[in-house]
């Protein structure tokens, strides 16, 4: 999970960008945390009315956002709470997961093929906050659940 995988990264390397990467891990979660909320909207209108016009996904284009270090808490937390809050969306959905949005470039889109591009972008995000992770934290770095640093040397 998301909300595990960022917290093993020291705060101040949370806003560094490696050379040859697109983001930092704290651009990454920002670009979640938006993702999320824009999904939400959109699921939220499937849902009401089977046809509901739907928004493009802005959040891609802000991907590079500049979050900081200082902001990821917060945007872990933001990104926490709109999920559960998708998820509770979700559950109560029934028999409506073949409703469909009408985007304006995709054309009708159901509810169970945007839920599926959500889960997507999550596994995109895991990986690349874990390829960041893994360049700018080397391995024996990294904290190991219930023993500190130098126990592990």
């Amino acid at each position: 999970r998301i909300t595990r995988l960022v917290p093993s990264v020291d705060e101040h390397l949370l806003g560094v960008v490696p050379e040859g990467e697109e983001s930092s891990i704290a651009g990454i979660v920002g670009y979640l945390r938006d993702a999320e909320r824009e999904d939400q909207q959109a699921l939220e209108a499937m849902l009401r009315v089977d046809g509901s016009t739907i928004a493009p996904r802005r959040a891609e284009e802000r991907r590079e956002s500049p979050h900081t270090a200082e902001d990821v808490a917060e945007l872990l937390w933001d990104f926490a709470t709109l999920r559960e809050e998708t998820l509770w969306i979700l559950e109560s959905a029934g028999g409506r997961w073949r409703n469909v949005g009408i985007h304006p470039y995709l054309g009708e889109v159901e509810v169970l093929t945007w839920v599926q591009e959500m889960s997507e972008r999550d596994l995109d995000a895991m990986w690349r906050i874990q390829h960041i992770r893994d360049l700018i934290c080397p391995p024996e770095d990294l904290p190991i659940a219930g023993k500190p640093n130098d126990e592990r040397r």
